[in-house]
């Protein structure tokens, strides 16, 4: 395997994939926060003293919670970004499918005055190692069955970056 250094497009698609580790806990703090809320004015309602320290003591558990998921969750891709490097792994092309397909939700046949047929567009796909690969239609034409690939992966997230002709 060949190292290289990561580029812009690269960095940017693994803080991408970072986002999910950031609303996953903004939820889990909203929600939870939201349940101590209503619990504390139900116990008003009931005309009970509510103790503020144990209803300060769960949101703060509730945020150490979410903030200790976000790093689980996007801790191997800032790894990734901070050692600036990609793995370049060479495979070999096994087939090349170029099919017609259609975008989804382009087309309304449900009703007969707005009758829309479906968006069609070119599908361009490598299969290497029994798995499809997307791929645009320039690597697809540079690229015969045989050929040989590069893949980027990052190191530590396992992430496929991009697709090159070896």
């Amino acid at each position: 395997m060949n190292h290289r250094t990561l580029t812009a497009k690269d960095i940017k698609e693994l803080r991408y994939q970072c986002r999910m580790g950031y609303i996953i806990p903004f939820f889990i703090l909203l929600i939870g926060s939201a349940i101590v809320i209503t619990l504390f004015e139900l116990h008003l309602n009931q005309g009970a003293g509510f103790n503020y320290g144990i209803n300060t003591i769960i949101v703060s558990a509730l945020a150490l919670l979410a903030v200790m998921i976000s790093y689980l969750m996007n801790s191997k891709y800032y790894y990734d970004i901070r050692n600036n490097y990609k793995k370049a792994q060479v495979k070999v092309l096994e087939r090349k499918v170029k099919k017609k397909d259609f975008e989804a939700g382009s087309g309304n046949v449900t009703t007969m005055p707005h009758n829309r047929t479906m968006n069609e567009f070119i599908r361009y796909d490598f299969i290497i190692d029994n798995t499809i690969y997307r791929v645009d239609e320039r690597l697809y034409n540079a690229c015969n069955n045989g050929d040989k690939v590069l893949f980027y992966y990052a190191p530590k997230s396992k992430y496929l970056l991009g697709m090159a002709k070896a």
